[in-house]
């Protein structure tokens, strides 16, 4: 695989470490070198040093980064700056920032769909794989709810799959990738969730099978509280227990998004509500609550606790929405979860505080500036 036009140094360290990850599970003596001669064989390179030395050249001594210039115009939504930095150098278009996204991803995960056409009239690529993971732009778009985004993607004539089109809610579009016989057609997905085996091995994406397909597409249009393609995907016989994105299933999802009547169906076709993830050790109803606390996604937070302030009492193999909050180091779900009724004196099962687990993370800024709130605003109970 060549490198692409820009490539960025800090996410090659992490892929080598990502592959030395890989390699340990065969053989535990791999070191770092290993996987970093692995990674630059990928690429077409003898050796780590050899690959280094290109990057060198490539981006010359003294030469700005005009990589960060455009992700950091990008994240602004600074169209004029991102078109002058792409028309000077039209490579920029297949850059890769640290995370591995490309401008196109990059304009997605921001919510900046005004940016979409220009990009992609200037070179982008639309089916780019956003690195650690198998999404495109467009099931990026979807997953991440940045369904403007999406829209302009098709607009520019980009083709959705099984699973981007049950992300949409696009029913119309689900049922064209069956046969008349039931089946699914030849291609009918070409992404899907990033899943992970119990030894941390990536699963294939998208699923090998096309039960699981059809489960991941029912997984998706869950999370985005589809209740039209869930209805139509219940009648294709999914397997309500496949564990999606953070191993959960389609009835954690549906909890997810707030869809109480997605839930409720899933529950009418067999849903095991009792299902723990193996992630943060919710049921599906505290994963609801317990997941956008732990990832610090604060308007879904905030959503979730509109609809029912009483999820601020779920319970998670860390303790609970706060101390997943808290873990985290997000100050504004932590205040959230408190307004609306947490215990901030709640302890888990190794009798912490959402402090304690906030503190156990001297390193983390975001952990720090949730214990000096809480000293200040939520003093930690007497131990007894």
């Amino acid at each position: 695989m060549p490198l692409p036009d820009r490539p960025s140094l800090e996410f090659l360290k992490k892929l080598a470490k990502d592959t030395l990850r890989d390699l340990r599970r065969t053989d535990a003596g791999a070191r770092l070198a290993d996987a970093q001669r692995v990674v630059a064989r990928r690429h077409g390179f003898t050796s780590w040093r050899a690959l280094r030395a290109q990057l060198d050249a490539v981006s010359g001594a003294g030469t700005p980064d005009r990589t960060s210039e455009l992700f950091d115009a990008i994240k602004r939504g600074d169209g004029a700056s991102m078109s002058q930095l792409l028309d000077a150098d039209p490579a920029l278009a297949g850059a890769r920032d640290a995370d591995g996204q490309t401008p196109l991803l990059a304009a997605v995960d921001a919510h900046r769909a005004n940016l979409i056409p220009r990009l992609l009239s200037r070179g982008a690529d639309p089916h780019a794989i956003y690195a650690h993971s198998a999404h495109t732009p467009l099931s990026w778009a979807v997953t991440a709810e940045s369904f403007e985004a999406a829209q302009a993607l098709l607009r520019a004539g980009v083709e959705p799959d099984l699973f981007c089109a049950a992300g949409l809610g696009d029913v119309e579009r689900v049922r064209g990738f069956f046969a008349a016989d039931g089946r699914l057609k030849p291609g009918a997905s070409r992404t899907g969730s990033s899943r992970y085996a119990a030894d941390g091995a990536r699963l294939p994406c998208p699923p090998g099978s096309d039960a699981e397909i059809v489960a991941d597409a029912l997984y998706i249009a869950c999370r985005t509280g589809r209740l039209d393609v869930v209805r139509e995907l219940l009648t294709r016989g999914p397997d309500l227990s496949f564990r999606g994105f953070a191993g959960a299933t389609a009835l954690h999802w549906a909890y997810f998004a707030g869809a109480r009547a997605v839930a409720a169906l899933l529950v009418r076709h067999g849903a095991d509500p009792t299902l723990r993830d193996p992630v943060l050790g919710c049921t599906p109803e505290a994963f609801g609550i317990c997941a956008p606390s732990s990832w610090g996604w604060v308007s879904k937070v905030r959503q979730r606790l509109a609809e029912d302030r009483s999820l601020v009492h779920a319970v998670s193999a860390r303790g609970g929405p706060l101390h997943d909050a808290a873990h985290a180091g997000v100050l504004e779900a932590v205040k959230a979860l408190l307004d609306a009724g947490a215990d901030a004196g709640r302890r888990n099962a190794q009798g912490q505080t959402a402090l304690d687990v906030a503190r156990a993370r001297p390193a983390h800024a975001g952990c720090v500036a949730v214990v000096e709130w809480l000293e200040r605003s939520a003093p930690e109970p007497r131990r007894l």
